[in-house]
Parts: structure tokens; C-alpha cells; sequence
């Protein structure tokens, strides 16, 4: 594991605690005739004025241009 596992494990779990609590999504059987979308991890490190990283931001994101 990397040194900053732990940060980004916890803003990981920041971002699904926060798409539950505004009720982003609804879980429901896939049709069998459907594919489900296809998603992934974005990271950031936020910096303070001296350069140092003060946040880790991890976003949850769809890819979109597998849309048909």
C-alpha cells in the first residue's frame, strides 16, 4: 500500500457516504437485455499556498461516451 492509502480510502468512503445521504441513485435488477454503465475513480490533492496537500478528493465518476 502507499503512503497515502489511508487519505484516500477515507475520501473514497467521503464520496459514497455522500452520494447515499443525497439519495444519488436507487438500486434495481439489471434487465437481462441491458448493460450497466461503467464507472471509475478520479483523484485529486488539493494544495494549501505552500504547496502542501491539505485535502485528497476522490469523485466517482460515469463514463459517459459509452453511452449509446
Amino acid at each position: 500500500m502507499g503512503k497515502n492509502s489511508k487519505s484516500w480510502l477515507e475520501a473514497m468512503g467521503s464520496e459514497l457516504k455522500s452520494m447515499e445521504d443525497n439519495q444519488v441513485w436507487n438500486l434495481v435488477d439489471l434487465p437481462t437485455s441491458s448493460r450497466a454503465a461503467d464507472s471509475k475513480w478520479v483523484f485529486q490533492e488539493k494544495t494549501d499556498m505552500d504547496g502542501n496537500v491539505s485535502i485528497y478528493k476522490a469523485r466517482l465518476v460515469a463514463k459517459g461516451f459509452r453511452q449509446v
